[in-house]
């Protein structure tokens, strides 16, 4: 790289900031006043040859932030977008704009500002960019006109390339714009998520809802400076010299051992490649590479012990110029040949079927590829039954006659012969599990015994439990689902198996989701104190745990972004949440809810989220009548954490645990679980199930018409109360339908009752023998 102009801009510069320091004028008359750098003396060559995908923010029935006079900002981000593409088509860029005119990418039938973003994305992914550049101007919620800065956010995922990028065009858009306050941050907007060019950024050069912003971002000739600007930091960043990195070898995507990874390494703009920058990245683990500038090539052998299975691989290099590139990433299949198969125990099934499953291993030990097709033979009769592996295991399913017999298993590399043991004859209970309402079999079903023996089923949810001839009493469990209780006396019949037909919990709507919960505070941060000590952090995470139970109960998967008290940054949360896949985030703050909102609690969206309001609307609903009873109000926020995670997310404020009679109310267990459970339905109903509506039943037991009190009541393995003088015991999460209800007394006795829950009795009697 030729340094001496960018050396002579940066003298230029400091001069013109020198000077500027006595002259400037007071006010608003610096704020796009002129461009301060002189564009003629840069070598725009550099940007030749190079793809830049350049994405003006909004339009159309998106118009983004709206000035006090009305600027829409889809307006004054597509003007900046057109002068900046004419700079780099000048300059003899590949530059292409993912709108030219007023309008959005929302596909037909789509109001989701999440669709026409990732339509924007995919359109740019398909030019394999080097550098994605978004295009928008701020406002803050709720809006405070004096407030004015510039922001770049970078991909959060790649602090090299794109945070160059990030850097150059804060420094450039700092000098020209005549705006005192810049930063730098680690974004995870859709748009830099999901691209795949080498650098991603997206700009927010200033803020339109700052008065004299807008009225300086009407001028055509103030959209060009800011482009120009801009364009300067695309001028910089190529300047660094960003080298090209280029697959070479392996040729294939799969391969039958470790082998070397090559690419070739191309430098630009007269850096040359600094040879300990070299790396390859294989999975999520960086290795160190050899470059050689003889042949401009990088290489690394794979781990000899690396595991079977599929990795992706890029390579990463830096020019001494200061330009770090990433190379496209790509596919890899280690599968090395079976040598090894081994048999593992039988598992007999109802109707006398048999699962034979063996173990198939490679010559280091290790579990075979998944996908790896194996054959099974029986020897008896010449049955002949084909599949894959699954984590290193392949199993096949046949009579308990053939089950009994030599079976030969065939697969790339080996073949063995292998005969089964253990298959001796033993009486069973055949139970199925099902689905109450599509009458699926649900797999992972278990069958708890009183002699607290448990039995798993298959996939299919068959369950062979083995039976004494004694009538039994047989609980069958599965996450999701209602627990049910089978009499053996009661239930035998003319069909050899015993139907289990489980309800799913709140109609199933919570199955196979992901959640993330993020309790706010950890560490030095308190979250908020009250005046007897109690942190606002404990409490978030109190709650968060509660809820996480109660979520993994209806099948589930929650994940939490801090576990204890560790401190975490909100970008840290943010990617955590993101790394999860979640469908849904939730933020947990037990504090008091921004000055902008009215009252002492509140539920927040983001402002564009339609399924964000109808969220907020439910826990909003579902919250109001927790103790001590004051309205939970609705409010809009674009903080990082509604901003920048990648599913539908809101943030709950309970109110301020500076006030004491909060603070004693937050201190108390019960009303955790209690706040838990609320937002649980809440949950539950924002996907579709109408009954989850937080509902007040009570459940009273008596002893020969004497209540009991203190007596456990547990319904579902879900929720327990502790029964009063009365001998009541209430409850939020029963909803209407067959319920599973343990009962245990302070003297020992225990009973387990399946009993009716109808939405038109709130109270259910129960009465111990």
């Amino acid at each position: 790289m030729n340094r001496s102009p960018r050396l002579m801009i940066l003298l230029a510069s400091a001069a013109l900031i020198l000077a500027g320091c006595a002259a400037r004028k007071p006010g608003f008359d610096d704020l796009y006043a002129r461009l301060k750098e002189k564009p003629g003396t840069l070598e725009t060559g550099v940007l030749a040859g190079r793809t830049i995908v350049i994405d003006p923010g909004h339009g159309g029935s998106l118009h983004g932030a709206l000035g006090a006079d009305s600027l829409r900002e889809a307006d004054a981000n597509l003007g900046v977008a057109l002068y900046l593409w004419g700079l780099c088509k000048d300059a003899g860029a590949n530059a292409h704009l993912t709108r030219t005119t007023d309008r959005d990418l929302l596909p037909a039938g789509s109001k989701e500002p999440g669709d026409d973003l990732r339509t924007r994305i995919a359109m740019a992914n398909g030019l394999d960019a080097d550098v994605f550049v978004s295009i928008h101007h701020n406002a803050n919620l709720p809006v405070k006109r004096d407030v004015n800065k510039i922001e770049v956010y970078y991909r959060a995922s790649d602090p090299g390339a794109s945070l160059e990028l990030a850097e150059e065009i804060q420094v450039h858009l700092a000098r020209n714009l005549g705006i005192d306050t810049s930063e730098i941050k680690p974004g995870s907007y859709l748009v830099l998520r999901l691209s795949t060019a080498r650098a991603a950024i997206l700009g927010e050069a200033s803020y339109l809802s700052h008065p004299a912003v807008e009225e300086r971002l009407r001028l055509s000739e103030k959209q060009k400076l800011e482009a120009e600007a801009y364009f300067l930091g695309l001028v910089d960043y190529f300047s660094r010299g960003i080298p090209e990195i280029t697959r070479i070898s392996p040729a294939r995507d799969t391969l039958s051992g470790p082998a070397e990874i090559s690419f070739s390494v191309r430098s630009s703009g007269g850096s040359p490649i600094d040879p300990a920058s070299a790396r390859i990245e294989v999975g999520a683990r960086g290795i160190a590479a050899l470059f050689d500038p003889v042949t401009s090539t990088m290489r690394a052998l794979l781990d000899p012990g690396l595991p079977n299975g599929t990795y992706s691989i890029a390579g990463c290099a830096r020019s001494t110029g200061g330009g770090t590139a990433r190379s496209r990433p790509y596919t890899i299949l280690l599968a090395r040949p079976a040598q090894f198969i081994l048999p593992l125990a039988p598992r007999e099934k109802p109707q006398s079927i048999v699962a034979l499953s063996v173990a198939i291993l490679d010559a280091l030990g290790m579990h075979v590829a998944d996908g790896t097709p194996v054959t099974a033979i029986s020897l008896k009769d010449g049955t002949s039954l084909s599949g894959v592996c699954t984590n290193g295991t392949f199993a096949v399913e046949v009579t308990r006659e053939l089950a009994r017999e030599a079976f030969m298993f065939r697969t790339a590399g080996a073949v063995d012969t292998v005969r089964f043991a253990g298959l001796e004859e033993r009486p069973r209970i055949a139970v199925l599990a099902c689905d109450a309402r599509t009458g699926n079999g649900i797999g992972g079903a278990v069958v708890l015994r009183r002699s607290l023996e448990s039995v798993a089923g298959d996939a299919q949810g068959r369950i062979l439990v083995p039976s004494s001839g004694a009538v039994e009493t047989l609980l069958v469990s599965a996450d999701g689902y209602r627990p049910f209780l089978i009499d053996t006396a009661n239930a035998r019949g003319a069909s050899p198996v015993i139907r289990a037909a489980l309800e799913p919990i709140f109609g199933g709507v919570l199955r196979e989701k992901r959640i993330a919960l993020d309790p706010a505070g950890g560490g030095t941060d308190a979250g908020g104190r009250g005046t007897m000590g109690l942190r606002g952090a404990t409490v978030n995470l109190a709650v968060a745990r509660h809820l996480r139970n109660l979520l993994e109960r209806a099948g589930a998967t929650v994940i939490l972004t801090r576990e204890g008290d560790e401190p975490i940054s909100a970008q840290e949360r943010v990617y955590a949440v993101n790394r999860s896949g979640a469908d849904l985030a939730l933020g947990i703050r037990h504090a008091s809810p921004p000055q902008s909102i009215e009252g002492s609690r509140c539920v927040l969206h983001y402002p564009s989220s339609e399924r964000g309001r109808s969220i907020a609307d439910a826990l909003a609903f579902a919250l109001g009548s927790l103790p001590p009873g004051d309205p939970c109000a609705i409010g809009e926020s674009a903080g990082i954490f509604l901003q920048q995670t990648a599913c539908t997310a809101c943030e709950i404020y309970c109110g301020p645990i500076e006030d004491e009679l909060r603070e004693t109310f937050m201190s108390d267990e019960p009303w955790l679980r209690l706040e838990a459970e609320k937002i649980f339905a809440a949950v539950a109903g924002s996907f579709g199930y109408e009954a989850a509506v937080p509902f007040r039943r009570t459940i009273k037991v008596v002893s020969r018409g004497v209540p009991v009190a203190g007596a456990m009541v547990d319904v579902d393995r879900i929720c327990a109360r502790t029964t009063d003088a009365d001998g009541a015991a209430a409850f939020e999460l029963v909803d209407p339908g067959m319920h599973l209800v343990t009962v245990r007394t302070v003297d020992g006795r225990s009973a387990l009752f399946m009993r009716m829950v109808s939405p038109h009795e709130p109270e259910l009697l129960i009465e111990l023998p």
